[in-house]
C-alpha cells in the first residue's frame, strides 16, 4: 500500500510539472502574439507608398539576412508602406515596411516609390491599353507598378476606348483600363486618358464628346489631371476616317472646341508625318509618334532627327511629347511597350 501511495505522489509531481510547463508554453505563446500584434500595429498615415521592384525579394522580421528571421518572399510589384530607413551593423540600408498586416524589413534597393519630377527638361511617359495585358507585358497592376518605378516614368496615359473602325463606328471601352488606373492611384502617378477618334461628321463629334464625358464622369479619379488625348491616326486603310484627311483638321478642331465647352483640355496624338501634312494648323499642342532606329532612350529631342516635319517650325513648336518607341528600348527598357519623351514644363502645369 505504501508503494502505491508513493507512486501516486510521484505521478502527481509529474502531472504538476507538466501542467506548469504547459502553462509556461501557453503564456509564452500569448506574450509572443501580443508582441507581434504590437510590432505590426503601426500607423501608416505618414508612410510612403511603395512597391517591390524585383521578384522573390526576402522579407525579414529584423534587419538581418537570416533564415531564422525570414518571414516570406515578395512577388514583383507587391504593395508596401515604407515606415523608415535603418542601418544594420554593416551599414547596409534597409527599409522598415508594413506589408498587408505584417511589419518587417527589406533591403532598401529592393523597394522604390514614385517621385514626381518637377524639373525642367524631358521626362518619360508611358501609354497603355488592353494590348499590354493581352500580350502579357503586364499581368496585373503590381507588375505595371514595378515597370513605372524601375524606369522612372513620370506620367501615364491610359486608353479609355474609342470609336470602331467599321462603317457603324460603334463605341467601345478598353476592357483593362482599371488595372492601370489602380496602379496610378496606388503609386500617386498623374495620368490622363486617350481615345481613338474616328468621327466623320459634326453629329459624330457630339457623340464622341458625350461618350468621353460619360466615361470620365464614371472613371476619372483625383489623379486624372492630364489633358484628354485625341488619337487621330491612319489605320492602314481600315479606319473609317482614313479617306477624309483633307477634312479631318476641321473635324478635330470642332472636337477640341466642344471638349473645351465641357471644361476638358485636349492634346492631339498622331504620327509625326501625318500631323505635319494634315493637322499642324490646328490650334493645339501635339504628341507625335516617330520611331528612330536606335534601341535606346534618346538623349536628344525630336527636332534633332532628320525627319521632314522637323523643317516645319510652326508645327515643331507645338510638339510637347515624342513617342520614340512602341517596343521598349533594348538597352534601357526591356518591356515591349510604348514610351515617350515629354516636355515636363508643359505637363507639370496640370499637376496640382
Amino acid at each position: 500500500m505504501s508503494e502505491l501511495l508513493k507512486k501516486i505522489v510521484e505521478n502527481k509531481k509529474y502531472i504538476v510539472i507538466v501542467i506548469v510547463l504547459l502553462l509556461i508554453v501557453i503564456l509564452s505563446i500569448f506574450i509572443f502574439i501580443k508582441i507581434e500584434e504590437k510590432r505590426n500595429d503601426v500607423d501608416i498615415s505618414d508612410a510612403i507608398h511603395g512597391a517591390i521592384i524585383e521578384k522573390n525579394v526576402e522579407f525579414y522580421r529584423k534587419p538581418k539576412q537570416s533564415k531564422w528571421t525570414k518571414r516570406r518572399e515578395f512577388e514583383l510589384g507587391e504593395n508596401v508602406y515604407i515606415l523608415e530607413t535603418v542601418l544594420d551593423k554593416t551599414n547596409k540600408e534597409w527599409y522598415k515596411i508594413k506589408a498587408k498586416d505584417k511589419v518587417g524589413y527589406v533591403l532598401k534597393n529592393k523597394v522604390k516609390y514614385y517621385e514626381f519630377s518637377d524639373k525642367d527638361g524631358k521626362v518619360l511617359m508611358s501609354d497603355v491599353s488592353k494590348f499590354n495585358v493581352i500580350y502579357k507585358h503586364f499581368n496585373n497592376s503590381e507588375e505595371y507598378a514595378a515597370f513605372i518605378l524601375n524606369n522612372n516614368i513620370n506620367y501615364v496615359y491610359i486608353r479609355l476606348g474609342g470609336r470602331g473602325y467599321g462603317e457603324e463606328g460603334n463605341f467601345y471601352t478598353d476592357p483593362n483600363y482599371q488595372i492601370f488606373i489602380d496602379t496610378c492611384e496606388y503609386l500617386g502617378v498623374p495620368y490622363g486618358f486617350y481615345y481613338i477618334d474616328e468621327a466623320i461628321t459634326s453629329e459624330e463629334v457630339n457623340e464622341e464628346v458625350n461618350f468621353v464625358n460619360d466615361f470620365l464622369e464614371k472613371n476619372a479619379t483625383k489623379l486624372c489631371v492630364l489633358p484628354l488625348v485625341i488619337d487621330a491616326e491612319s489605320h492602314d486603310g481600315v479606319g473609317r476616317a482614313d479617306n477624309i484627311w483633307e477634312e479631318r483638321a476641321n473635324i478635330i478642331s470642332e472636337l477640341i472646341m466642344k471638349f473645351k465647352e465641357n471644361n476638358i483640355e485636349t492634346l492631339i496624338y498622331s504620327n509625326a508625318k501625318t500631323a505635319n501634312e494634315y493637322l499642324y494648323n490646328i490650334d493645339s499642342k501635339f504628341w507625335v509618334a516617330y520611331y528612330p532606329k536606335e534601341k535606346k532612350i534618346p538623349n536628344y529631342w525630336y527636332t534633332d532627327t532628320d525627319q521632314e516635319p522637323v523643317s516645319n517650325i510652326e508645327f515643331t513648336n507645338k510638339i510637347v511629347g515624342w513617342q520614340f518607341t512602341e517596343n521598349g528600348a533594348e538597352e534601357d527598357i526591356k518591356e515591349q511597350v510604348d514610351v515617350s519623351l515629354v516636355k515636363n514644363e508643359y505637363f507639370r502645369n496640370f499637376v496640382k
